[in-house]
């Protein structure tokens, strides 16, 4: 085990919203909190660390820093709540070291940011999914640069400074075909009814100036595969973009086996 007197800074983004400070390297801290923790129910965990030496006024991090200590009994100290009110917001993209994808057993995914280049052909409706501190599923004709600056602007109803987001792999062509070929076929999405699911693609289809329609109030993540997720996760602001690819099933398989294996 690394140093117990290492002090970390972690930002949980899901299931709930926190920023954290503990002891622990990060493969422990994702498992404690999995596994070992009183205040966590079952499902997967999205964490993120922060430089330890970032402060924000509103965080107030310098009063809880100290307390970041080994218990009398040299043990580390797992877990110290510092916020759990509008943390994202006031952390700024540059102080974000890895993000952190935790299963169900406890094990976890470190992914590092990589800068995103990709072009995009027009025409191509996206499945977003918005997990902090927003939480819904959405489909839209922009791209993820778009998209996140599209969701962090002051000026639209349903903003926050801050999104972290993810996309979906929805194949919708593959999806109408089944749907029509039988009215029983599974929706792809949970809790998202699969004629409701397609009436909502028909109307944003039929209107393409739509730039966004939500088809959940809630995110799915955790009740669909990991797998199911498409590119990465983004975390935006304006037009500002930090990214997080998800490596292929290849690459999870050969060189995240244990991790790949672990999932439900």
């Amino acid at each position: 085990m690394s140093d117990p007197v290492e002090k970390h800074l972690y930002l949980i983004m899901w299931p709930n919203y926190a920023l954290v400070g503990s002891n622990l390297p990060p493969e422990e801290f994702g498992k404690h909190y999995t596994l070992g923790s009183s205040r966590y129910f079952h499902g997967q965990v999205v964490f993120a660390e922060i430089d330890p030496d970032y402060r924000h006024d509103f965080l107030k991090i310098d009063n809880y820093i100290d307390q970041i200590v080994p218990t009398e009994a040299d043990r580390p100290k797992r877990t110290k709540f510092i916020a759990t009110y509008r943390v994202l917001e006031h952390v700024e993209l540059s102080a974000f070291q890895n993000l952190y994808i935790t299963s169900t057993m406890g094990k976890v995914l470190q992914l590092a940011s990589k800068p995103y280049d990709k072009e995009h052909e027009t025409g191509y409706l996206r499945t977003f999914q918005e997990l902090a501190p927003m939480r819904a599923i959405v489909l839209s004709w922009m791209s993820p640069p778009e998209f996140g600056e599209y969701i962090t602007d002051p000026q639209q109803p349903k903003s926050a400074p801050k999104v972290l987001f993810n996309q979906i792999d929805f194949d919708i062509d593959d999806f109408l075909t089944r749907l029509e070929a039988d009215p029983f076929h599974k929706s792809p999405i949970p809790n998202v009814h699969p004629h409701k699911l397609r009436e909502q693609i028909l109307e944003v289809r039929g209107n393409p100036n739509k730039r966004i329609k939500g088809i959940s109030l809630d995110a799915a993540f955790g009740q669909m595969a990991f797998t199911q997720l498409r590119t990465g996760f983004w975390i935006a602001h304006h037009k500002e973009l930090l990214y997080y690819p998800i490596p292929s099933i290849d690459e999870l398989k050969d060189e995240y086996y244990e991790w790949y294996k672990s999932l439900d």
